[in-house]
Protein backbone atom coordinates (compact mmCIF):
# COMPACT_ATOMS: atom_id res chain seq x y z
CA UNK A 1 0.00 0.00 0.00
CA UNK A 2 1.51 3.65 -1.02
CA UNK A 3 2.61 5.30 2.03
CA UNK A 4 0.10 8.57 2.72
CA UNK A 5 1.75 10.88 4.98
CA UNK A 6 0.41 13.87 6.80
CA UNK A 7 1.16 16.04 4.37
CA UNK A 8 -1.21 14.31 1.75
CA UNK A 9 -4.13 14.51 4.43
CA UNK A 10 -3.77 18.13 4.93
CA UNK A 11 -2.99 19.02 1.16
CA UNK A 12 -6.36 16.80 0.67
CA UNK A 13 -8.42 18.03 3.54
CA UNK A 14 -7.73 21.62 2.35
CA UNK A 15 -8.76 21.08 -1.36
CA UNK A 16 -12.03 19.46 -0.42
CA UNK A 17 -12.73 22.86 1.86
CA UNK A 18 -11.59 24.93 -1.04
CA UNK A 19 -14.52 23.32 -2.98
CA UNK A 20 -17.19 23.87 -0.44
CA UNK A 21 -16.06 26.81 0.59
CA UNK A 22 -18.97 29.02 -1.38
CA UNK A 23 -22.32 30.71 -0.39
CA UNK A 24 -23.99 29.50 3.01
CA UNK A 25 -27.36 29.83 4.52
CA UNK A 26 -27.33 33.10 7.46
CA UNK A 27 -31.20 33.71 7.48
CA UNK A 28 -33.82 32.60 6.47
CA UNK A 29 -37.04 34.35 6.57
CA UNK A 30 -40.19 32.23 5.81
CA UNK A 31 -43.87 31.65 7.16
CA UNK A 32 -43.26 30.25 10.71
CA UNK A 33 -40.69 33.33 11.49
CA UNK A 34 -41.37 35.73 8.46
CA UNK A 35 -43.55 38.55 11.02
CA UNK A 36 -41.28 37.90 14.67
CA UNK A 37 -38.22 38.70 12.37
CA UNK A 38 -39.42 42.04 10.97
CA UNK A 39 -40.49 45.70 12.91
CA UNK A 40 -43.94 47.02 11.64
CA UNK A 41 -43.28 51.10 10.92
CA UNK A 42 -46.33 53.17 11.43
CA UNK A 43 -45.26 56.45 11.01
CA UNK A 44 -46.20 58.89 8.00
CA UNK A 45 -44.56 57.88 4.82
CA UNK A 46 -40.91 59.41 3.79
CA UNK A 47 -42.23 59.74 0.51
CA UNK A 48 -45.22 61.31 0.99
CA UNK A 49 -47.62 58.76 0.07
CA UNK A 50 -51.36 58.89 0.27
CA UNK A 51 -50.91 55.77 2.48
CA UNK A 52 -51.46 54.65 5.99
CA UNK A 53 -49.18 52.41 7.42
CA UNK A 54 -50.37 49.67 10.43
CA UNK A 55 -48.78 48.36 13.36
CA UNK A 56 -48.47 44.59 13.72
CA UNK A 57 -51.28 44.04 16.01
CA UNK A 58 -53.47 46.43 13.82
CA UNK A 59 -52.92 44.82 10.77
CA UNK A 60 -53.09 41.54 11.95
CA UNK A 61 -56.80 42.44 13.13
CA UNK A 62 -57.56 43.86 10.00
CA UNK A 63 -56.53 41.44 7.81
CA UNK A 64 -53.75 43.21 6.27
CA UNK A 65 -51.23 40.25 7.08
CA UNK A 66 -51.86 35.98 6.86
CA UNK A 67 -50.13 33.27 6.66
CA UNK A 68 -51.31 31.15 3.81
CA UNK A 69 -51.23 27.62 3.35
CA UNK A 70 -49.60 25.50 5.73
CA UNK A 71 -46.30 23.51 6.02
CA UNK A 72 -43.68 23.68 2.80
CA UNK A 73 -46.70 25.18 1.19
CA UNK A 74 -46.69 28.09 3.74
CA UNK A 75 -46.41 31.66 2.66
CA UNK A 76 -46.62 35.43 3.82
CA UNK A 77 -49.31 37.45 2.70
CA UNK A 78 -48.98 41.16 2.70
CA UNK A 79 -52.40 43.11 1.83
CA UNK A 80 -53.90 46.50 1.57
CA UNK A 81 -57.66 47.88 2.62
CA UNK A 82 -59.51 47.09 -0.08
CA UNK A 83 -62.81 47.95 1.27
CA UNK A 84 -62.98 51.43 2.53
CA UNK A 85 -62.66 54.97 0.94
CA UNK A 86 -60.69 56.63 3.59
CA UNK A 87 -60.25 59.93 3.16
CA UNK A 88 -56.80 59.93 5.38
CA UNK A 89 -54.99 57.48 3.04
CA UNK A 90 -55.70 53.66 2.23
CA UNK A 91 -54.22 51.04 4.81
CA UNK A 92 -51.25 49.11 4.16
CA UNK A 93 -48.32 47.62 5.84
CA UNK A 94 -43.95 48.48 5.48
CA UNK A 95 -41.53 46.01 7.44
CA UNK A 96 -38.07 46.22 7.82
CA UNK A 97 -35.71 43.53 8.78
CA UNK A 98 -34.42 43.59 12.91
CA UNK A 99 -31.03 42.55 11.27
CA UNK A 100 -28.86 44.16 8.87
CA UNK A 101 -26.34 43.47 7.17
CA UNK A 102 -23.02 44.50 5.38
CA UNK A 103 -22.59 42.29 1.67
CA UNK A 104 -24.69 39.12 1.05
CA UNK A 105 -26.24 37.30 -1.49
CA UNK A 106 -29.80 37.54 -1.05
CA UNK A 107 -32.98 35.54 -2.66
CA UNK A 108 -36.64 36.52 -2.67
CA UNK A 109 -38.99 33.90 -3.55
CA UNK A 110 -42.17 36.11 -4.61
CA UNK A 111 -45.43 34.59 -5.47
CA UNK A 112 -47.09 37.41 -5.87
CA UNK A 113 -46.60 41.17 -5.91
CA UNK A 114 -48.87 44.40 -6.21
CA UNK A 115 -47.80 45.90 -8.99
CA UNK A 116 -49.68 47.22 -12.61
CA UNK A 117 -52.78 48.95 -10.74
CA UNK A 118 -53.25 52.44 -10.82
CA UNK A 119 -51.83 54.36 -7.80
CA UNK A 120 -49.96 51.21 -5.97
CA UNK A 121 -46.16 51.72 -5.30
CA UNK A 122 -45.06 48.35 -4.18
CA UNK A 123 -41.19 47.59 -3.73
CA UNK A 124 -38.62 45.26 -2.05
CA UNK A 125 -35.44 47.10 -0.89
CA UNK A 126 -32.09 47.50 1.26
CA UNK A 127 -32.05 50.68 3.32
CA UNK A 128 -29.32 51.87 5.36
CA UNK A 129 -29.80 51.99 9.14
CA UNK A 130 -27.86 55.19 9.34
CA UNK A 131 -31.32 57.11 9.99
CA UNK A 132 -29.74 59.91 7.91
CA UNK A 133 -30.85 58.92 3.92
CA UNK A 134 -28.75 58.52 1.72
CA UNK A 135 -26.06 57.78 4.36
CA UNK A 136 -25.28 54.22 4.07
CA UNK A 137 -27.07 53.55 0.56
CA UNK A 138 -30.06 52.17 -0.62
CA UNK A 139 -30.87 49.07 -3.13
CA UNK A 140 -34.22 49.06 -4.53
CA UNK A 141 -34.35 45.28 -5.60
CA UNK A 142 -37.85 45.58 -6.92
CA UNK A 143 -39.93 48.48 -7.82
CA UNK A 144 -42.87 50.15 -9.85
CA UNK A 145 -45.41 52.34 -10.45
CA UNK A 146 -49.18 52.75 -11.65
CA UNK A 147 -49.55 50.38 -14.46
CA UNK A 148 -45.72 49.56 -15.08
CA UNK A 149 -44.88 46.25 -16.65
CA UNK A 150 -41.13 45.70 -16.07
CA UNK A 151 -39.37 46.32 -13.04
CA UNK A 152 -36.50 49.01 -12.17
CA UNK A 153 -33.59 48.44 -10.19
CA UNK A 154 -31.84 51.87 -8.21
CA UNK A 155 -28.93 52.78 -6.30
CA UNK A 156 -28.99 55.98 -4.00
CA UNK A 157 -26.29 57.70 -2.49
CA UNK A 158 -24.10 60.45 -1.10
CA UNK A 159 -22.06 62.17 -4.03
CA UNK A 160 -19.18 59.98 -5.57
CA UNK A 161 -21.16 57.15 -7.06
CA UNK A 162 -21.73 56.65 -10.83
CA UNK A 163 -22.01 53.14 -13.14
CA UNK A 164 -21.48 52.33 -16.63
CA UNK A 165 -23.39 50.63 -19.06
CA UNK A 166 -21.82 46.69 -19.02
CA UNK A 167 -21.97 43.51 -18.28
CA UNK A 168 -25.74 43.28 -18.08
CA UNK A 169 -28.78 43.06 -20.15
CA UNK A 170 -31.07 46.08 -18.89
CA UNK A 171 -31.29 49.49 -19.95
CA UNK A 172 -29.09 52.76 -18.23
CA UNK A 173 -31.47 55.14 -17.29
CA UNK A 174 -29.93 57.53 -15.13
CA UNK A 175 -25.74 56.78 -14.13
CA UNK A 176 -25.17 58.79 -11.70
CA UNK A 177 -26.19 57.23 -8.05
CA UNK A 178 -26.26 60.61 -5.99
CA UNK A 179 -29.87 61.66 -4.83
CA UNK A 180 -28.53 64.94 -5.68
CA UNK A 181 -26.95 64.46 -9.38
CA UNK A 182 -27.20 67.87 -11.51
CA UNK A 183 -29.40 66.82 -14.24
CA UNK A 184 -31.03 64.31 -12.82
CA UNK A 185 -34.65 64.31 -11.20
CA UNK A 186 -34.49 64.64 -7.71
CA UNK A 187 -33.60 61.79 -5.45
CA UNK A 188 -33.68 59.60 -8.86
CA UNK A 189 -30.31 57.89 -8.16
CA UNK A 190 -28.65 55.09 -10.56
CA UNK A 191 -31.57 53.16 -12.10
CA UNK A 192 -31.53 50.29 -14.62
CA UNK A 193 -34.37 49.18 -16.71
CA UNK A 194 -35.29 45.52 -16.86
CA UNK A 195 -35.21 44.54 -20.77
CA UNK A 196 -38.16 45.54 -22.29
CA UNK A 197 -40.97 42.70 -22.08
CA UNK A 198 -38.75 40.19 -20.96
CA UNK A 199 -38.82 37.38 -18.44
CA UNK A 200 -42.30 38.46 -16.91
CA UNK A 201 -40.03 41.16 -13.92
CA UNK A 202 -43.10 42.78 -12.27
CA UNK A 203 -46.95 43.05 -11.75
CA UNK A 204 -49.09 40.91 -13.43
CA UNK A 205 -47.16 39.45 -15.94
CA UNK A 206 -44.72 38.12 -12.79
CA UNK A 207 -48.01 37.24 -11.17
CA UNK A 208 -49.11 35.43 -14.00
CA UNK A 209 -46.28 32.92 -14.53
CA UNK A 210 -46.21 32.16 -10.43
CA UNK A 211 -43.67 34.72 -9.53
CA UNK A 212 -40.10 34.09 -9.37
CA UNK A 213 -37.02 34.65 -7.36
CA UNK A 214 -35.08 37.72 -7.17
CA UNK A 215 -31.48 37.80 -6.35
CA UNK A 216 -29.20 40.48 -5.02
CA UNK A 217 -25.25 39.76 -5.21
CA UNK A 218 -23.52 42.52 -2.88
CA UNK A 219 -19.90 42.21 -2.68
CA UNK A 220 -17.15 45.32 -2.11
CA UNK A 221 -16.69 44.74 -6.34
CA UNK A 222 -20.25 45.33 -6.87
CA UNK A 223 -24.15 45.02 -6.81
CA UNK A 224 -26.28 42.96 -9.03
CA UNK A 225 -29.52 41.63 -9.39
CA UNK A 226 -30.71 38.77 -11.07
CA UNK A 227 -34.32 37.63 -11.71
CA UNK A 228 -35.38 33.99 -12.43
CA UNK A 229 -39.34 33.22 -13.36
CA UNK A 230 -41.03 30.37 -11.60
CA UNK A 231 -40.28 27.75 -14.36
CA UNK A 232 -37.00 28.84 -14.80
CA UNK A 233 -35.27 28.76 -11.34
CA UNK A 234 -31.71 27.41 -11.19
CA UNK A 235 -31.37 24.25 -9.31
CA UNK A 236 -28.52 25.34 -7.26
CA UNK A 237 -31.13 27.97 -5.56
CA UNK A 238 -33.69 24.95 -5.54
CA UNK A 239 -31.84 23.14 -3.72
CA UNK A 240 -30.29 25.84 -1.42
CA UNK A 241 -26.41 25.72 -2.59
CA UNK A 242 -26.91 29.34 -4.88
CA UNK A 243 -23.66 29.66 -7.28
CA UNK A 244 -24.54 33.03 -8.96
CA UNK A 245 -21.03 31.80 -11.46
CA UNK A 246 -23.79 29.89 -12.95
CA UNK A 247 -26.51 32.10 -13.69
CA UNK A 248 -25.17 34.39 -16.62
CA UNK A 249 -25.27 37.78 -17.07
CA UNK A 250 -26.95 40.18 -14.46
CA UNK A 251 -30.22 42.36 -15.34
CA UNK A 252 -28.83 45.11 -13.60
CA UNK A 253 -24.58 45.37 -12.47
CA UNK A 254 -23.95 48.57 -10.47
CA UNK A 255 -19.97 48.97 -10.66
CA UNK A 256 -17.47 51.02 -12.15
CA UNK A 257 -16.70 54.26 -10.72
CA UNK A 258 -18.28 53.82 -7.03
CA UNK A 259 -16.93 52.30 -4.24
CA UNK A 260 -19.47 50.02 -2.86
CA UNK A 261 -17.66 49.78 0.81
CA UNK A 262 -18.12 53.46 1.15
CA UNK A 263 -21.32 54.05 0.15
CA UNK A 264 -23.38 51.56 1.49
CA UNK A 265 -23.55 49.66 4.86
CA UNK A 266 -25.62 48.29 7.40
CA UNK A 267 -29.05 47.67 5.06
CA UNK A 268 -32.46 46.43 6.07
CA UNK A 269 -34.84 44.75 4.48
CA UNK A 270 -37.65 46.45 3.57
CA UNK A 271 -40.87 45.52 1.76
CA UNK A 272 -43.95 48.18 1.39
CA UNK A 273 -46.76 48.67 -0.98
CA UNK A 274 -47.46 52.94 -0.81
CA UNK A 275 -49.98 54.73 -3.28
CA UNK A 276 -49.73 58.08 -4.94
CA UNK A 277 -46.31 59.89 -3.41
CA UNK A 278 -43.65 61.32 -5.21
CA UNK A 279 -43.62 59.21 -7.50
CA UNK A 280 -46.68 57.48 -8.60
CA UNK A 281 -48.98 60.69 -7.82
CA UNK A 282 -46.51 62.98 -9.53
CA UNK A 283 -48.40 64.84 -12.06
CA UNK A 284 -46.08 64.21 -14.95
CA UNK A 285 -46.51 60.83 -14.12
CA UNK A 286 -49.94 60.36 -13.40
CA UNK A 287 -50.75 62.64 -16.92
CA UNK A 288 -48.61 60.51 -19.20
CA UNK A 289 -50.48 57.33 -17.96
CA UNK A 290 -53.31 55.46 -18.78
CA UNK A 291 -54.40 55.69 -14.94
CA UNK A 292 -55.38 59.54 -15.82
CA UNK A 293 -58.62 58.25 -17.86
CA UNK A 294 -59.68 56.38 -14.10
CA UNK A 295 -59.41 59.66 -12.14
CA UNK A 296 -57.86 63.46 -12.40
CA UNK A 297 -55.73 62.82 -9.43
CA UNK A 298 -54.07 59.55 -8.32
CA UNK A 299 -55.06 60.65 -4.66
CA UNK A 300 -58.60 60.47 -6.03
CA UNK A 301 -58.53 57.40 -7.64
CA UNK A 302 -56.56 55.32 -4.53
CA UNK A 303 -59.32 57.06 -2.25
CA UNK A 304 -62.42 56.41 -4.25
CA UNK A 305 -62.10 52.69 -5.72
CA UNK A 306 -60.77 50.20 -2.79
CA UNK A 307 -62.18 46.81 -5.03
CA UNK A 308 -59.04 48.12 -7.35
CA UNK A 309 -56.49 47.30 -4.68
CA UNK A 310 -57.60 43.56 -4.29
CA UNK A 311 -54.91 42.27 -5.63
CA UNK A 312 -52.69 44.55 -4.39
CA UNK A 313 -50.61 41.88 -2.18
CA UNK A 314 -47.64 40.30 -1.43
CA UNK A 315 -47.49 36.41 -1.62
CA UNK A 316 -43.91 35.68 0.08
CA UNK A 317 -42.70 32.33 0.36
CA UNK A 318 -38.71 33.37 1.46
CA UNK A 319 -36.70 35.47 2.01
CA UNK A 320 -32.93 33.79 2.25
CA UNK A 321 -29.67 35.70 2.89
CA UNK A 322 -26.35 33.69 2.14
CA UNK A 323 -22.68 34.81 3.25
CA UNK A 324 -19.18 34.47 1.30
CA UNK A 325 -16.53 32.20 2.29
CA UNK A 326 -18.01 29.93 5.41
CA UNK A 327 -17.01 26.21 4.77
CA UNK A 328 -20.23 23.65 4.23
CA UNK A 329 -19.47 20.92 6.78
CA UNK A 330 -21.76 18.03 4.81
CA UNK A 331 -21.22 14.14 5.22
CA UNK A 332 -22.05 12.86 2.06
CA UNK A 333 -18.88 15.23 0.83
CA UNK A 334 -16.52 15.84 2.95
CA UNK A 335 -17.13 13.36 5.20
CA UNK A 336 -16.91 10.25 2.62
CA UNK A 337 -13.58 12.12 1.68
CA UNK A 338 -12.48 11.85 5.23
CA UNK A 339 -13.69 8.75 5.79
CA UNK A 340 -11.45 7.20 3.05
CA UNK A 341 -8.59 8.81 3.99
CA UNK A 342 -8.68 8.14 7.58
CA UNK A 343 -7.77 4.37 7.34
CA UNK A 344 -4.70 4.81 4.70
CA UNK A 345 -3.98 7.71 7.28
CA UNK A 346 -4.18 5.18 10.32
CA UNK A 347 -1.91 2.33 8.38
CA UNK A 348 0.82 4.77 7.71
CA UNK A 349 1.23 5.49 11.28
CA UNK A 350 1.14 2.61 12.68
CA UNK A 351 3.69 1.25 9.58
CA UNK A 352 5.63 4.50 10.98
CA UNK A 353 5.70 3.81 14.84
CA UNK A 354 6.60 0.58 13.90
CA UNK A 355 9.60 1.37 12.22
CA UNK A 356 10.63 3.86 15.26
CA UNK A 357 10.21 0.97 17.62
CA UNK A 358 12.43 -1.14 15.42
CA UNK A 359 14.61 1.60 15.13
CA UNK A 360 14.77 2.03 19.28
CA UNK A 361 15.65 -2.12 20.02
CA UNK A 362 18.30 -1.79 17.56
CA UNK A 363 20.11 1.13 19.35
CA UNK A 364 19.98 -0.53 22.21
Amino acid sequence: MARLNLLTVLTTTSLINTALAAYSLADSYTASNFFDSFIFFDGKDPTNGFVQYKDLQTAAKSGLIAIEGSGDNAAVYMGVDHKTKDPAGRASVRISSKKSYNHGLFLFDIEHNPGSICGTWPAFWLLSDSGKWPVGGEIDIFEGVNEQSDNKMTLHTTPGCLIKNTDFSGEVETANCDVQAPGQGANMGCGILYPKGKAHSYGKSMNAVGGGVYATMWTSQDIRVYHFPRSSIPKDITMGQPDPAKWGMPAAKFAAGCNIDQHFSGLNIIFNTAFCGDWAGDASVWDKSRCKAKAPTCKEYVQNNPEAFKDAYWMIRSVKVYQEGKTMSRRGEAGDAFAQIMPEMDMSLAEEMSRKDNSSNVLD
